[in-house]
Protein backbone atom coordinates (compact mmCIF):
# COMPACT_ATOMS: atom_id res chain seq x y z
CA UNK A 1 0.00 0.00 0.00
CA UNK A 2 1.60 3.59 -0.96
CA UNK A 3 0.83 6.68 1.48
CA UNK A 4 -1.51 9.26 0.02
CA UNK A 5 -0.18 12.04 -1.69
CA UNK A 6 -0.48 15.38 0.18
CA UNK A 7 -2.27 17.89 -2.07
CA UNK A 8 -1.87 19.22 -5.51
CA UNK A 9 -0.22 21.85 -7.22
CA UNK A 10 -0.84 24.93 -8.53
CA UNK A 11 0.74 27.35 -11.02
CA UNK A 12 1.36 29.82 -8.28
CA UNK A 13 3.92 31.88 -10.72
CA UNK A 14 1.13 32.22 -13.58
CA UNK A 15 -1.58 33.43 -11.18
CA UNK A 16 0.54 35.47 -8.96
CA UNK A 17 0.23 34.31 -6.18
CA UNK A 18 2.59 34.82 -3.05
CA UNK A 19 5.18 32.45 -2.36
CA UNK A 20 4.09 32.18 1.53
CA UNK A 21 0.86 31.01 0.21
CA UNK A 22 2.44 27.89 -1.53
CA UNK A 23 2.89 25.81 1.37
CA UNK A 24 -0.86 26.86 3.42
CA UNK A 25 -2.28 26.03 -0.37
CA UNK A 26 0.05 22.91 -0.14
CA UNK A 27 -1.96 21.63 3.06
CA UNK A 28 -5.13 22.65 1.94
CA UNK A 29 -5.86 20.22 -0.53
CA UNK A 30 -8.07 17.29 -0.81
CA UNK A 31 -4.90 15.05 -0.47
CA UNK A 32 -3.98 15.98 3.21
CA UNK A 33 -5.68 12.85 5.11
CA UNK A 34 -3.82 9.63 5.70
CA UNK A 35 -4.72 6.64 3.58
CA UNK A 36 -7.14 4.31 5.20
CA UNK A 37 -6.86 0.47 5.37
CA UNK A 38 -8.61 -1.16 2.16
CA UNK A 39 -11.50 -2.67 2.45
CA UNK A 40 -13.16 -4.07 -0.57
CA UNK A 41 -16.97 -4.60 -1.06
CA UNK A 42 -17.12 -7.33 -3.98
CA UNK A 43 -19.31 -4.63 -6.56
CA UNK A 44 -21.83 -3.26 -3.82
CA UNK A 45 -21.25 -0.19 -1.30
CA UNK A 46 -20.79 -1.03 2.03
CA UNK A 47 -22.98 2.20 3.32
CA UNK A 48 -26.02 0.40 3.28
CA UNK A 49 -27.13 2.45 -0.12
CA UNK A 50 -25.19 -0.28 -2.22
CA UNK A 51 -29.35 -1.92 -3.23
CA UNK A 52 -30.52 1.35 -3.84
CA UNK A 53 -27.38 3.04 -6.23
CA UNK A 54 -26.82 -0.31 -8.06
CA UNK A 55 -30.69 -0.95 -8.49
CA UNK A 56 -30.72 2.49 -10.34
CA UNK A 57 -28.41 1.64 -12.65
CA UNK A 58 -24.99 3.24 -11.11
CA UNK A 59 -22.33 2.37 -13.50
CA UNK A 60 -24.59 1.41 -16.12
CA UNK A 61 -26.04 4.69 -16.84
CA UNK A 62 -29.40 2.96 -16.58
CA UNK A 63 -32.62 4.53 -14.63
CA UNK A 64 -33.72 1.33 -13.49
CA UNK A 65 -35.80 0.96 -10.28
CA UNK A 66 -36.85 4.49 -10.45
CA UNK A 67 -40.40 5.55 -10.17
CA UNK A 68 -42.43 7.63 -13.45
CA UNK A 69 -41.16 10.90 -13.81
CA UNK A 70 -43.18 13.58 -11.31
CA UNK A 71 -44.21 15.75 -13.83
CA UNK A 72 -45.64 13.68 -16.70
CA UNK A 73 -49.51 13.66 -15.19
CA UNK A 74 -52.06 16.62 -13.80
CA UNK A 75 -52.22 19.84 -14.96
CA UNK A 76 -48.59 21.24 -14.87
CA UNK A 77 -46.72 23.10 -12.46
CA UNK A 78 -47.46 26.22 -10.48
CA UNK A 79 -44.79 29.11 -11.08
CA UNK A 80 -45.22 29.88 -7.24
CA UNK A 81 -44.04 26.58 -6.21
CA UNK A 82 -40.33 25.46 -6.46
CA UNK A 83 -37.96 22.85 -5.10
CA UNK A 84 -34.03 23.70 -4.57
CA UNK A 85 -31.83 21.06 -4.40
CA UNK A 86 -28.35 22.60 -2.91
CA UNK A 87 -25.36 20.29 -3.57
CA UNK A 88 -22.42 21.39 -1.48
CA UNK A 89 -18.96 20.28 -1.94
CA UNK A 90 -17.35 18.62 1.58
CA UNK A 91 -14.07 17.92 1.06
CA UNK A 92 -11.05 19.53 2.03
CA UNK A 93 -10.39 23.18 1.16
CA UNK A 94 -13.98 24.32 0.63
CA UNK A 95 -14.76 26.08 4.22
CA UNK A 96 -14.02 29.48 2.96
CA UNK A 97 -15.95 28.71 -0.15
CA UNK A 98 -19.01 27.98 1.57
CA UNK A 99 -18.89 30.35 3.89
CA UNK A 100 -18.87 33.14 0.98
CA UNK A 101 -21.99 31.00 -0.23
CA UNK A 102 -23.68 31.39 3.21
CA UNK A 103 -22.40 35.28 3.42
CA UNK A 104 -24.94 35.92 0.20
CA UNK A 105 -27.66 33.41 1.16
CA UNK A 106 -29.93 36.68 2.67
CA UNK A 107 -29.26 38.00 -0.81
CA UNK A 108 -30.42 35.05 -2.90
CA UNK A 109 -33.91 34.93 -0.44
CA UNK A 110 -34.68 38.38 -1.32
CA UNK A 111 -34.06 38.11 -5.05
CA UNK A 112 -36.59 34.87 -4.79
CA UNK A 113 -39.39 37.27 -3.71
CA UNK A 114 -41.45 38.68 -5.99
CA UNK A 115 -40.93 41.94 -7.05
CA UNK A 116 -44.52 43.24 -6.98
CA UNK A 117 -45.92 41.62 -4.09
CA UNK A 118 -42.77 40.96 -1.96
CA UNK A 119 -43.88 37.16 -1.29
CA UNK A 120 -41.32 34.52 -1.49
CA UNK A 121 -42.67 31.00 -3.03
CA UNK A 122 -43.76 27.96 -1.53
CA UNK A 123 -40.08 26.66 -1.42
CA UNK A 124 -38.77 23.22 -0.16
CA UNK A 125 -34.92 23.21 0.03
CA UNK A 126 -32.82 20.87 0.60
CA UNK A 127 -28.93 19.96 0.90
CA UNK A 128 -26.43 17.17 -0.39
CA UNK A 129 -23.10 16.92 -0.17
CA UNK A 130 -20.87 15.78 -2.84
CA UNK A 131 -19.59 12.50 -0.75
CA UNK A 132 -20.90 8.90 -2.26
CA UNK A 133 -18.25 6.52 -1.61
CA UNK A 134 -15.27 4.98 -3.47
CA UNK A 135 -17.06 2.96 -5.95
CA UNK A 136 -16.82 -0.48 -5.16
CA UNK A 137 -13.83 0.09 -2.36
CA UNK A 138 -15.24 0.68 0.65
CA UNK A 139 -12.67 2.93 2.42
CA UNK A 140 -11.20 5.48 -0.43
CA UNK A 141 -9.47 8.48 0.81
CA UNK A 142 -12.04 9.08 3.73
CA UNK A 143 -14.73 8.41 1.48
CA UNK A 144 -16.60 5.99 4.10
CA UNK A 145 -19.71 6.21 5.48
CA UNK A 146 -20.61 8.18 8.35
CA UNK A 147 -23.35 5.79 9.32
CA UNK A 148 -20.70 2.98 9.79
CA UNK A 149 -17.61 4.68 11.17
CA UNK A 150 -18.70 7.93 13.37
CA UNK A 151 -15.00 9.68 13.21
CA UNK A 152 -15.42 9.41 9.13
CA UNK A 153 -17.03 11.54 6.33
CA UNK A 154 -17.25 10.39 3.23
CA UNK A 155 -20.54 8.21 2.01
CA UNK A 156 -23.50 10.60 2.63
CA UNK A 157 -25.23 8.25 0.36
CA UNK A 158 -27.19 10.91 -1.14
CA UNK A 159 -29.34 11.55 1.90
CA UNK A 160 -29.93 15.47 2.67
CA UNK A 161 -28.41 16.86 5.20
CA UNK A 162 -29.12 19.57 7.67
CA UNK A 163 -25.54 20.80 8.44
CA UNK A 164 -22.20 18.91 9.28
CA UNK A 165 -22.00 14.85 10.27
CA UNK A 166 -19.15 12.77 11.44
CA UNK A 167 -16.42 13.72 13.72
CA UNK A 168 -17.11 17.60 13.54
CA UNK A 169 -20.84 17.52 13.84
CA UNK A 170 -22.92 20.63 13.64
CA UNK A 171 -26.88 20.08 12.79
CA UNK A 172 -28.54 22.64 12.32
CA UNK A 173 -30.96 23.62 15.78
CA UNK A 174 -33.32 25.48 13.70
CA UNK A 175 -34.91 22.61 12.47
CA UNK A 176 -37.81 21.31 13.70
CA UNK A 177 -37.31 18.22 15.25
CA UNK A 178 -37.53 15.32 12.52
CA UNK A 179 -36.81 17.83 9.65
CA UNK A 180 -34.99 16.42 6.92
CA UNK A 181 -35.13 19.63 4.41
CA UNK A 182 -36.81 23.27 4.71
CA UNK A 183 -40.94 23.61 3.95
CA UNK A 184 -42.09 26.88 4.15
CA UNK A 185 -45.31 25.99 3.83
CA UNK A 186 -47.41 29.13 2.27
CA UNK A 187 -49.88 30.05 4.28
CA UNK A 188 -48.84 27.52 7.25
CA UNK A 189 -46.73 27.29 9.58
CA UNK A 190 -42.82 26.55 8.62
CA UNK A 191 -40.92 23.81 9.64
CA UNK A 192 -38.18 25.75 11.22
CA UNK A 193 -37.84 28.67 13.58
CA UNK A 194 -36.36 31.79 12.47
CA UNK A 195 -35.03 33.75 9.41
CA UNK A 196 -35.08 31.54 6.04
CA UNK A 197 -31.70 33.01 5.01
CA UNK A 198 -30.55 31.85 8.22
CA UNK A 199 -32.21 28.30 8.55
CA UNK A 200 -30.47 27.82 4.40
CA UNK A 201 -27.22 28.87 5.87
CA UNK A 202 -27.41 26.75 8.70
CA UNK A 203 -28.23 23.88 7.25
CA UNK A 204 -25.68 24.52 3.99
CA UNK A 205 -22.63 24.65 6.73
CA UNK A 206 -20.87 20.93 5.77
CA UNK A 207 -17.48 21.73 6.83
CA UNK A 208 -14.64 20.10 4.64
CA UNK A 209 -13.79 16.62 6.05
CA UNK A 210 -15.49 14.36 3.23
CA UNK A 211 -14.89 12.81 0.21
CA UNK A 212 -12.02 14.09 -1.62
CA UNK A 213 -13.26 12.08 -4.69
CA UNK A 214 -15.98 14.53 -5.26
CA UNK A 215 -19.08 12.88 -6.82
CA UNK A 216 -21.71 15.91 -7.35
CA UNK A 217 -23.89 13.74 -10.48
CA UNK A 218 -24.38 10.86 -8.26
CA UNK A 219 -24.49 12.30 -4.93
CA UNK A 220 -27.58 14.62 -7.04
CA UNK A 221 -28.88 11.63 -9.07
CA UNK A 222 -29.30 9.35 -5.59
CA UNK A 223 -30.70 12.56 -3.77
CA UNK A 224 -33.25 12.95 -6.38
CA UNK A 225 -34.06 9.54 -6.85
CA UNK A 226 -34.62 8.85 -3.04
CA UNK A 227 -36.78 12.49 -2.98
CA UNK A 228 -39.31 11.13 -5.65
CA UNK A 229 -40.86 8.66 -2.98
CA UNK A 230 -42.92 9.14 -0.20
CA UNK A 231 -41.82 10.45 3.32
CA UNK A 232 -43.00 6.40 4.03
CA UNK A 233 -40.66 5.27 1.26
CA UNK A 234 -37.12 6.93 2.00
CA UNK A 235 -37.65 8.95 5.41
CA UNK A 236 -34.38 10.69 4.26
CA UNK A 237 -35.57 12.84 1.47
CA UNK A 238 -39.18 11.56 0.67
CA UNK A 239 -41.41 13.90 0.00
CA UNK A 240 -39.01 16.79 -1.22
CA UNK A 241 -40.12 16.43 -5.21
CA UNK A 242 -43.80 17.87 -5.56
CA UNK A 243 -45.16 17.05 -9.31
CA UNK A 244 -46.60 20.55 -9.36
CA UNK A 245 -43.60 22.23 -8.44
CA UNK A 246 -40.32 24.17 -10.23
CA UNK A 247 -36.99 22.55 -9.74
CA UNK A 248 -33.70 23.92 -9.47
CA UNK A 249 -30.39 22.70 -8.52
CA UNK A 250 -27.19 24.46 -7.33
CA UNK A 251 -23.69 23.42 -6.98
CA UNK A 252 -21.38 25.21 -5.49
CA UNK A 253 -17.82 22.98 -5.75
CA UNK A 254 -14.08 23.59 -6.71
CA UNK A 255 -13.24 20.22 -8.37
CA UNK A 256 -14.69 18.68 -11.23
CA UNK A 257 -17.41 15.58 -10.90
CA UNK A 258 -15.23 12.13 -10.15
CA UNK A 259 -18.88 10.09 -9.85
CA UNK A 260 -18.55 6.70 -10.09
CA UNK A 261 -20.61 3.44 -10.29
CA UNK A 262 -21.04 1.28 -7.10
CA UNK A 263 -19.50 -1.28 -8.85
CA UNK A 264 -16.50 1.00 -10.19
CA UNK A 265 -12.38 -0.37 -9.70
CA UNK A 266 -11.27 2.87 -10.59
CA UNK A 267 -10.47 4.09 -7.14
CA UNK A 268 -8.55 1.57 -6.58
CA UNK A 269 -6.53 2.90 -3.43
CA UNK A 270 -3.86 0.48 -3.45
CA UNK A 271 -2.07 2.06 -6.61
CA UNK A 272 -0.32 5.36 -6.64
CA UNK A 273 2.12 4.86 -9.70
CA UNK A 274 2.33 6.09 -13.24
CA UNK A 275 4.50 3.12 -13.48
CA UNK A 276 2.18 0.53 -12.41
CA UNK A 277 0.39 -1.99 -15.30
CA UNK A 278 -2.94 -0.91 -14.47
CA UNK A 279 -2.15 2.52 -15.58
CA UNK A 280 -4.42 3.87 -13.07
CA UNK A 281 -1.86 6.37 -11.96
CA UNK A 282 -0.97 8.38 -8.68
CA UNK A 283 -4.11 8.30 -5.89
CA UNK A 284 -4.93 11.41 -7.04
CA UNK A 285 -7.92 14.08 -8.77
CA UNK A 286 -6.02 13.24 -11.62
CA UNK A 287 -7.02 10.24 -11.92
CA UNK A 288 -10.48 11.13 -12.61
CA UNK A 289 -9.55 13.89 -15.12
CA UNK A 290 -7.06 10.83 -16.92
CA UNK A 291 -10.73 8.90 -17.22
CA UNK A 292 -13.43 11.63 -17.27
CA UNK A 293 -12.13 14.07 -19.73
CA UNK A 294 -11.03 13.82 -23.81
CA UNK A 295 -9.16 16.68 -24.48
CA UNK A 296 -9.08 16.97 -28.71
CA UNK A 297 -10.23 13.63 -28.52
CA UNK A 298 -7.50 12.10 -26.44
CA UNK A 299 -7.26 11.22 -22.49
CA UNK A 300 -5.24 13.98 -20.65
CA UNK A 301 -1.72 12.34 -20.59
CA UNK A 302 -0.54 9.29 -18.41
CA UNK A 303 3.00 10.42 -17.58
CA UNK A 304 4.26 13.84 -16.96
CA UNK A 305 5.04 16.58 -19.07
CA UNK A 306 8.67 18.09 -18.93
CA UNK A 307 6.84 21.18 -18.38
CA UNK A 308 3.52 22.94 -17.80
CA UNK A 309 1.33 22.32 -20.99
CA UNK A 310 -2.16 23.24 -21.90
CA UNK A 311 -4.92 21.20 -22.43
CA UNK A 312 -7.60 22.11 -25.54
CA UNK A 313 -11.15 21.67 -26.24
CA UNK A 314 -11.73 19.14 -23.28
CA UNK A 315 -14.78 17.51 -23.08
CA UNK A 316 -16.22 14.83 -20.72
CA UNK A 317 -15.42 11.34 -21.96
CA UNK A 318 -19.16 10.02 -22.09
CA UNK A 319 -18.13 6.38 -22.16
CA UNK A 320 -15.41 6.45 -24.77
CA UNK A 321 -12.38 7.90 -22.55
CA UNK A 322 -9.58 5.35 -21.53
CA UNK A 323 -10.35 2.44 -19.61
CA UNK A 324 -9.00 0.86 -16.83
CA UNK A 325 -9.53 -3.33 -18.19
CA UNK A 326 -6.45 -4.20 -16.51
CA UNK A 327 -7.91 -3.82 -12.67
CA UNK A 328 -9.63 -6.79 -11.74
CA UNK A 329 -12.29 -7.69 -8.66
CA UNK A 330 -10.19 -8.99 -5.95
CA UNK A 331 -12.74 -10.67 -4.20
CA UNK A 332 -16.86 -11.02 -4.34
CA UNK A 333 -18.72 -13.19 -7.38
CA UNK A 334 -16.90 -11.38 -10.41
CA UNK A 335 -13.57 -12.07 -8.58
CA UNK A 336 -10.56 -11.91 -11.41
CA UNK A 337 -13.07 -10.17 -13.68
CA UNK A 338 -11.87 -6.66 -15.30
CA UNK A 339 -13.90 -3.43 -13.71
CA UNK A 340 -17.57 -3.88 -14.98
CA UNK A 341 -17.19 0.14 -15.45
CA UNK A 342 -14.31 -0.19 -16.96
CA UNK A 343 -13.49 2.78 -15.21
CA UNK A 344 -15.90 5.25 -16.65
CA UNK A 345 -17.30 7.66 -14.96
CA UNK A 346 -20.95 7.44 -14.06
CA UNK A 347 -23.30 9.10 -15.10
CA UNK A 348 -22.41 10.58 -18.14
CA UNK A 349 -23.51 13.77 -18.65
CA UNK A 350 -25.98 13.40 -21.58
CA UNK A 351 -27.60 10.68 -18.99
CA UNK A 352 -27.27 13.21 -15.95
CA UNK A 353 -29.18 15.77 -18.14
CA UNK A 354 -32.33 13.44 -19.22
CA UNK A 355 -32.28 11.95 -15.51
CA UNK A 356 -32.69 15.43 -14.48
CA UNK A 357 -35.73 16.41 -17.41
CA UNK A 358 -37.51 13.85 -17.06
CA UNK A 359 -38.89 14.19 -13.68
CA UNK A 360 -40.88 17.33 -15.03
CA UNK A 361 -43.05 17.37 -18.08
CA UNK A 362 -40.77 20.69 -19.87
CA UNK A 363 -37.08 21.52 -19.87
CA UNK A 364 -38.15 24.83 -18.83
CA UNK A 365 -39.36 23.66 -15.44
CA UNK A 366 -35.83 22.71 -14.38
CA UNK A 367 -33.14 25.21 -13.98
CA UNK A 368 -29.70 24.54 -12.80
CA UNK A 369 -26.39 26.62 -12.02
CA UNK A 370 -22.89 25.68 -10.86
CA UNK A 371 -20.17 28.16 -8.84
CA UNK A 372 -17.31 26.15 -9.78
CA UNK A 373 -14.38 25.99 -11.03
CA UNK A 374 -13.82 28.18 -14.73
CA UNK A 375 -13.10 26.31 -17.93
CA UNK A 376 -12.08 29.01 -19.85
CA UNK A 377 -10.61 32.62 -18.94
CA UNK A 378 -11.64 36.02 -19.74
CA UNK A 379 -10.60 35.99 -23.72
CA UNK A 380 -11.88 31.72 -24.23
CA UNK A 381 -8.26 30.85 -23.93
CA UNK A 382 -8.19 27.61 -21.91
CA UNK A 383 -7.47 27.15 -18.13
CA UNK A 384 -6.81 23.51 -18.56
CA UNK A 385 -3.01 23.03 -17.51
CA UNK A 386 -1.30 20.24 -16.65
CA UNK A 387 2.09 19.76 -15.06
CA UNK A 388 4.42 17.59 -13.00
CA UNK A 389 4.73 17.23 -9.40
CA UNK A 390 6.69 15.20 -7.71
CA UNK A 391 4.71 12.22 -5.70
CA UNK A 392 5.09 13.08 -2.23
CA UNK A 393 4.94 9.25 -1.61
CA UNK A 394 8.56 9.11 -2.35
CA UNK A 395 10.78 7.36 -4.42
CA UNK A 396 11.52 10.92 -7.13
CA UNK A 397 8.40 9.44 -8.88
CA UNK A 398 6.91 12.75 -11.14
CA UNK A 399 3.10 12.57 -11.90
CA UNK A 400 0.86 14.51 -14.22
CA UNK A 401 -1.08 17.26 -12.17
CA UNK A 402 -4.15 19.50 -13.14
CA UNK A 403 -3.14 23.35 -12.05
CA UNK A 404 -5.92 25.02 -10.36
CA UNK A 405 -7.45 27.18 -12.93
CA UNK A 406 -7.99 30.29 -10.42
CA UNK A 407 -6.77 31.17 -6.99
CA UNK A 408 -7.67 33.43 -4.80
CA UNK A 409 -6.00 34.75 -1.30
CA UNK A 410 -8.52 35.25 1.55
CA UNK A 411 -8.36 38.64 3.01
CA UNK A 412 -6.37 37.61 5.99
CA UNK A 413 -4.02 35.45 3.70
CA UNK A 414 -4.36 32.42 6.06
CA UNK A 415 -6.21 30.04 3.63
CA UNK A 416 -5.94 30.39 -0.24
CA UNK A 417 -9.37 29.42 -2.61
CA UNK A 418 -8.71 27.92 -5.32
CA UNK A 419 -10.45 25.42 -8.07
CA UNK A 420 -10.33 23.23 -10.92
CA UNK A 421 -11.28 23.39 -14.48
CA UNK A 422 -14.62 21.99 -14.26
CA UNK A 423 -15.19 20.05 -17.55
CA UNK A 424 -17.96 18.15 -17.05
CA UNK A 425 -19.71 20.25 -14.80
CA UNK A 426 -19.80 23.07 -16.89
CA UNK A 427 -20.82 20.67 -19.86
CA UNK A 428 -23.43 19.71 -17.73
CA UNK A 429 -24.79 23.26 -17.11
CA UNK A 430 -25.08 24.15 -20.71
CA UNK A 431 -26.44 21.04 -21.96
CA UNK A 432 -30.00 22.76 -20.58
CA UNK A 433 -29.67 26.06 -22.15
CA UNK A 434 -30.41 29.15 -21.11
CA UNK A 435 -31.95 27.05 -18.25
CA UNK A 436 -28.62 26.69 -16.97
CA UNK A 437 -26.00 29.24 -15.47
CA UNK A 438 -22.05 29.27 -14.39
CA UNK A 439 -20.25 31.16 -12.16
CA UNK A 440 -16.60 30.62 -10.94
CA UNK A 441 -15.49 30.37 -7.53
CA UNK A 442 -12.89 32.18 -6.77
CA UNK A 443 -14.48 35.51 -7.32
CA UNK A 444 -13.67 37.79 -3.96
CA UNK A 445 -17.71 37.41 -3.27
CA UNK A 446 -20.66 35.27 -4.36
CA UNK A 447 -22.74 38.06 -4.88
CA UNK A 448 -22.33 38.08 -8.50
CA UNK A 449 -23.18 34.35 -9.11
CA UNK A 450 -25.77 34.43 -6.32
CA UNK A 451 -27.81 37.12 -7.78
CA UNK A 452 -27.52 35.83 -11.19
CA UNK A 453 -28.73 32.15 -10.22
CA UNK A 454 -32.01 33.76 -8.52
CA UNK A 455 -32.46 35.80 -11.27
CA UNK A 456 -32.26 33.04 -13.56
CA UNK A 457 -35.02 30.93 -11.20
CA UNK A 458 -37.39 33.88 -11.03
CA UNK A 459 -36.85 34.33 -15.25
CA UNK A 460 -36.85 30.93 -16.26
CA UNK A 461 -39.25 28.98 -13.72
CA UNK A 462 -41.30 32.07 -12.19
CA UNK A 463 -42.08 34.36 -15.12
Amino acid sequence: MHPLPMARQSRFSDLLVPASALALTLLSGCWTRNLPSIDFDGGHSSSGSGGLRVDAGLGTGGFGGMRPPLGTGGSGTDPRKLDILFMIDDSASMAPLQAKLRAQVPTFVNALADPATGSLPDLHVAVVSSSLGGGAWSNVNQCRAAVAAPDTLGDDQGRFLQGAVGKNASPCTMLHPGTKFLQTNNGGAPNFDGDLGAAIGCITNLGDQGCGFESQFGSIYVALQKGSLSPAEDPDNGGFLRADAKLAIILLTNEDDCSVGADSLLLDPSINSVSDASGLGALTSYRCNEFGHLCNGAPPPHNAPLASVTLTNCVSAEDMGKTDDLVVYPAGPNAGKPDLTHGHLWPTVAGFTAFVQQFKRSPNDVYVAAIAGPTVGAMGESLYHVSPQVNPAGGGEVDPVVDHSCVRMTSDATQPEFADPAVRIKQWVDSFGSNGSFYPICDADLSTAVSGIAQGIHSRLMP
